[in-house]
């Protein structure tokens, strides 16, 4: 099979990628890394670039991997940039934006239902399967969520939406602290229309989240909604990604949140492919799989 870069020329196979540079460094989304350039009699042999699949490889990041190391220590030791932070006996570099100014009042009234606000996505079937997708980005967070009981998940779920909230200070409106309180104790959440109190709430946040361009808590009441009323694996995805953006924390808190069970290993398309969990939609690996076994 020819890899991308034997299908153009020399300059710009060298510029997207090279059989002679060696990744050892990952971002963590799709093949995106750090790169050592080991083409012998290059001006740039041994320099450290960043390789990015939708924009190919730079050079300059550093001259060697010894220039690379000593920047590397002082980072772990001063959080200079990104804070360091292990989890499974790996190390992330994590970053986390400070919180924004507060706004808004716990005792705002509530806008009326004929009141020009945005629309709030209600998810339309909540056992929809999860699109393995949305997994990826867990690692062995996501092969946990695959293989866990559904009951573990959904209490995932509203730990994770309740840390959510109070993150983002969405919990000191009244109708989104109630319907918090009212999945803990297990009762389901009224059938959903965009006039409904919650709702109501929701959308004045989103509208308020604009002005302010405060993205934040615009995904916070965005998860909200696919929280209460969606799938609790989804739900789970979606607040994760969110708190990755405001604390570096948000993995080990997902794994306590699971119940600190033991880690599988991160998954590959076998993991995917053998997968047996009608909330999660694999069907693509299973057939992929099936094919690879005959």
């Amino acid at each position: 099979m020819r890899s991308v870069a034997e299908d153009l020329d020399d300059e710009e196979a060298e510029y997207d990628w090279h059989h002679a540079y060696l990744k050892f460094g990952s971002y963590g989304s799709t093949a995106d890394g750090l790169t050592i350039d080991c083409r012998r009699g290059q001006d740039s042999y041994g320099a450290i670039g960043r390789f990015f699949d939708e924009s190919g490889t730079e050079f300059g990041w550093a001259d060697s991997l010894g220039g690379y190391l000593p920047e590397l220590a002082d980072q772990l030791e001063t959080g200079r940039d990104a804070s360091p932070v292990t989890f499974n006996g790996r190390l992330f570099w994590e970053s986390a934006f400070p919180p924004r100014p507060e706004w808004g009042s716990a005792d705002e009234p509530l806008p009326g239902p004929d009141d020009q606000l945005p629309e709030l996505n209600i998810p339309s079937n909540a056992t929809a399967p999860l699109p393995v997708g949305l997994l990826h980005g867990l690692e062995e967070l996501g092969a946990l969520l695959a293989i866990l009981p559904p009951e573990r998940v959904a209490e995932a779920a509203r730990k994770q939406l309740r840390r959510l909230a109070v993150e983002t200070g969405l919990n000191k409106y009244p109708e989104i602290s109630s319907a918090l309180d009212a999945l803990d104790r297990g009762e389901a959440p009224p059938v959903p229309d965009q006039s409904c109190p919650l709702a109501l709430r929701l959308r004045k946040v989103l509208a308020q989240a604009h002005a302010h361009r405060d993205d934040h808590r615009r995904w916070a009441a965005e998860q909200m909604a696919h929280g209460i009323w969606g799938s609790p694996y989804r739900s789970v995805c979606e607040s994760a990604s969110a708190r990755s953006h405001l604390t570096v924390n948000w993995r080990t808190d997902l794994h306590e949140d699971l119940g600190n069970p033991p880690l599988p290993p991160i998954p590959d398309d076998r993991f995917w492919g053998t997968l047996r969990n009608p909330a999660i939609d694999s069907s693509w690996y299973t057939t992929r799989y099936v094919q690879d076994q005959s």
